[in-house]
């Protein structure tokens, strides 16, 4: 039974920070370097593979609802904006507040010894994901409406692949791919850097991002808390996957797996997850107008008005579909909105893209999170519209 639990992967990786926090200090560099190593090898190995797993899932998803697929792609499109759209204004309602009252300052970031990698194998990415996602929805669709039999048998051997990899390749390398990543964070202190310097401000954004989300996840599981736990349970590898990976297109097939014991239909967890997850992302779009706002504080220029902050989300709405797939690459993309609408200088922009690296790995949980929920959130709207079709 211990052993059962020990081979748990929530409770593995919870001692894994444990044990790195612990004795990572009494670690040899050259090891911590190899761990690391294998770590972005394997990282880059599973972004590699992803394609193929997107590919498999989205055809599948929407052959498996037949001639309902342009009424789910009209369904998802609008669906990401509004969740978007409201996660940056639950930034705002709660965050605004708690900045007027100046107990947030944010400190001198310092650069900290970097650890690096004792070798780099870089694996070239054939196909990118977005492209995976358009030829697996044109195929999908295509044979949807031409009723040809051989995609239909394609998709069904596709499907059988990728749930190998998904469930006897990936996820057993899944506590050596993260401890590289947590002794890189133990190494530098980042760990002990979000913990002490950053521990308000970091406490802060966590209240709101899984405060909102959790309601969210309570209401979607029908007010009931003991369901609302247990789907939170079924999320937690994946979110913490998005944690120590700052990789939500990493955690795609842990979340994908998670999401298929939340959902009536596993078929829509594996289409839905990889079609939004670069899309969707309620932990930065409550996480950098968190910052942004704490900033603008911090060098006296005041909360903006509701309507500035209007303009500013119809802009960020619009962004987030253009989210850049390496650690602070949302923040990036942010950076000439955040100069246009709000004014930033130089360095407010530096201190923003600083802070919000410190931050990723928070917010790349949450980001995760939010897929999961957003999975929920979709059956649902699905079922008012489609009714008996999305039972398997």
């Amino acid at each position: 039974m211990f052993v059962k639990k020990f081979l748990n992967l929530p409770f593995l990786i919870l001692t894994l920070i444990i044990l790195i926090m612990s004795f990572g200090r009494y670690v040899d560099i050259s090891v911590k370097s190899q761990l690391l190593a294998a770590s972005l090898f394997l990282k880059d190995l599973i972004i590699f593979i992803l394609p193929v797993l997107i590919f498999s899932f989205v055809l599948g998803g929407i052959l498996n609802f037949k001639n309902e697929s342009i009424k789910i792609i009209l369904i998802v499109v609008p669906l990401v904006c509004v969740s978007n759209f409201i996660g940056f204004w639950i930034s705002y309602i709660f965050t605004a507040p708690v900045l007027e009252t100046g107990i947030v300052a944010i400190s001198k970031l310092e650069s900290q010894n970097a650890l690096c990698p004792a070798w780099s194998l870089k694996i070239p990415s054939l196909v990118k994901n977005d492209m995976a996602l358009l030829m697996g929805a044109a195929m999908g669709i295509l044979g949807t409406f031409l009723k040809i039999d051989c995609v239909n048998k394609v998709s069904e051997k596709l499907n059988v692949v990728a749930n190998f990899i998904l469930k006897k390749v990936i996820c057993p390398v899944l506590p050596l791919f993260i401890t590289g990543f947590i002794i890189k964070m133990q190494h530098e202190g980042t760990l002990n850097l979000m913990i002490k310097d950053y521990a308000l401000f970091l406490g802060i954004y966590g209240i709101i991002a899984y405060g909102y989300m959790f309601v969210l996840l309570f209401f979607l599981s029908n007010r009931n808390v003991s369901s609302a736990a247990e789907r939170f349970k079924n999320l937690i590898p994946s979110i913490l996957t998005g944690l120590f990976t700052t990789s939500s297109a990493a955690a795609i097939p842990v979340t994908i797996e998670g999401s298929e014991k939340n959902l009536k239909n596993k078929n829509l967890a594996r289409f839905i997850i990889p079609t939004t997850a670069n899309m969707h992302l309620l932990g930065d779009c409550i996480a950098i107008p968190t910052i942004g706002l704490a900033l603008m504080v911090s060098f006296g220029y005041g909360i903006p008005t509701i309507g500035q902050y209007f303009i500013f989300t119809l802009y960020g709405v619009v962004t987030k579909f253009a989210g850049a797939g390496i650690p602070g690459g949302s923040a990036l993309v942010f950076l000439p909105v955040l100069e246009s609408v709000f004014g930033f200088s130089a360095p407010m922009l530096t201190a923003l893209t600083a802070v919000y690296i410190i931050f990723d790995p928070i917010a790349t949980s949450a980001n995760v999170f939010g897929h999961g929920i957003f999975a929920m959130l979709f059956e649902k709207v699905c079922g008012k519209v489609f009714r008996k079709s999305l039972k398997q």
